[in-house]
């Protein structure tokens, strides 16, 4: 070898060694073969500098960053992780509670107070290409598991899920906390399944399709038979029309969900109305809370448990001991309309529950509905965040950058929502909060008999700003109109009553 072959050879060795220091393999790679087709060397030499480079580059790992997160990848791109975050602190300021009310679990909840409402870290990723994985723990208090799910997801057309994860049912609920665009969802998420152990099978078999069918316990803990735990089922469908027409400024959605569940709840002493806590054991079937995280228990359904021979302590010969079974049932309607900045969504959610123990059996109707208008301010669009049926995360068209005088994207919002409790049975049991009317000894907490019914009205308002993709600020404002004025369940003798609630809260939010 001459020595112009030689200088060539170690020149190009080196930036071969310094591309693999800086991942340029594909331009060293290019000036070998420069020097090949010139002549200076020969494709054999070629060969052999480059041999052991790209052998090495081929199982090097890649970090990549998009959005503020990081993924380490495997070279063929065929393994991945990724961490994953989310904090959401809050701070409520209620205007409720008035001297009279008394002081319970429920008037408690009138307090003003800042709330770590979210502190969430996992990982997710994909193996073998074709499987996918997430796990997620709520760090708050005690440790538990948010989600955790396997995906075989090979095909966009059928594609199977595997673990603890949200079940199909409720626009809302499917859009991650991260990207609703109010603080709180509505009453209608308050009747949705959520988070449950299962099996689901989903898909998108055409740009515009999508759907899920998923079988699901409802408990997390093992099955209670005796107390009426069934294998539940939960179903989704959507379809957007603008996607299907080939229209990426717009969005027509229109899904259709149903939800049927069976399981059991455990019975316990609660407190009466108009008198001490009693031995009486009951269960709760549902209840409602104020959207903006105000007031608890606005609405509440029970079932009397049975005593066994007379004695809660004692259990010979009871078969449920005393849990009660609670049934639920609904379908639900759903429906968005965007275009450009603007847009229209809005649920319907109408069920039947019911709880049984022993003889004693409380059933009733819920009707469960809101319609939010939203319109960015700075120009961003709705589609451009809308994927698989629900609404990603936004990123801003200008980031937050005052040294470029780059505000973000801020979002106006007004939602009107409510619920309506009707054709109520009781028969061993009660309803309490906001009824229509009452037969409690203090005439205000509870009745005991069929046909009441409960309702409340809420118009939120807020504003929504979107600095970057990890950091967000929210500010809203809500006002509840119940329906009936009631007194909290837990406060006997109460002299003042609640006919409404005004909540003002903001929330830092980061994610990644």
């Amino acid at each position: 070898m001459n020595f112009n072959k030689k200088l060539a050879v170690a020149v190009s060795s080196a930036v071969l060694l310094m591309a693999g220091q800086f991942a340029l393999a594909d331009s060293a790679t290019d000036i070998v073969d420069a020097l090949v087709s010139k002549g200076v060397l020969t494709e054999e030499e070629g060969k052999l500098i480059t041999k052991g480079h790209t052998s090495k580059v081929s199982v090097t790992p890649v970090v990549k960053e998009k959005d503020g997160a990081f993924t380490l990848e495997s070279a063929n791109g065929r393994n991945s992780v990724s961490l994953t975050g989310r904090m959401h602190l809050d701070y409520r300021d209620i205007d409720g509670y008035q001297d009279g009310l008394g002081i319970d679990r429920d008037t408690q909840s009138f307090a003003d107070q800042f709330e770590l409402r979210r502190a969430r870290l996992g990982v997710k990723g994909k193996f073998a290409n074709d499987f996918k994985y997430e796990v997620v723990g709520n760090l708050p208090g005690t440790a538990t598991i948010d989600v955790a799910f396997l995906d075989w997801a090979k095909f966009d057309a059928v594609q199977f899920r595997v673990g603890k994860f949200k079940q199909p049912f409720g626009l809302e609920q499917l859009t991650s906390s991260n990207n609703i665009a109010l603080m709180e969802r509505s009453y209608v998420d308050q009747t949705v399944p959520g988070k449950k152990l299962g099996v689901q099978m989903m898909g998108s078999p055409k740009a515009g399709l999508t759907y899920a069918i998923s079988t699901f316990q409802p408990q997390d803990t093992e099955l209670n038979i005796a107390g009426g735990d069934r294998a539940s089922g939960a179903a989704r469908g959507t379809i957007n029309f603008a996607e299907l027409m080939g229209n990426k400024e717009a969005i027509m959605h229109v899904g259709l969900a149903g939800v049927d569940t069976e399981y059991s709840v455990g019975t316990s002493s609660t407190s009466q109305t108009d008198a001490s806590p009693s031995s009486t054991q009951r269960g709760t079937i549902s209840s409602f809370r104020t959207p903006s995280r105000g007031m608890n228990n606005i609405f509440r359904g029970q079932v009397t448990g049975t005593p066994c021979f007379g004695s809660p302590t004692v259990y010979g010969g009871c078969t449920s001991e005393y849990s009660a079974s609670i049934k639920q049932r609904a379908l639900g309607l759903e429906g968005i309309y965007a275009s450009g900045p603007f847009k229209l969504a809005g649920e319907y959610s109408s069920g039947v529950f019911k709880g049984t123990q022993g003889t004693n059996v409380v059933e009733y109707d819920t009707k469960t509905y809101y319609v939010e208008a939203g319109w960015f301010i700075t120009g961003e669009k709705y589609a451009s965040s809308y994927k698989n049926g629900v609404f990603s995360s936004f990123k801003p068209i200008n980031e937050f950058d005052p040294d470029k005088n780059n505000w973000g994207a801020v979002e106006a919002i007004f939602r009107f929502e409510g619920y309506d409790v009707d054709n109520a049975t009781v028969s061993g049991g009660r309803l309490q909060g906001n009824l229509n009317s009452y037969s409690s000894s203090n005439g205000k907490n509870e009745n005991t008999v069929s046909g009441v019914e409960s309702g409340a009205k809420t118009y939120t308002g807020g504003i929504r700003w979107i600095l970057n993709t990890n950091v967000v600020l929210k500010g809203n404002f809500s006002y509840t109109k119940f329906d009936n004025a009631f007194a909290p369940i837990d406060v006997a003798g109460a002299t003042a009553i609640v006919k409404d609630e005004k909540v003002l809260s903001f929330r830092t939010q980061f994610m990644f």
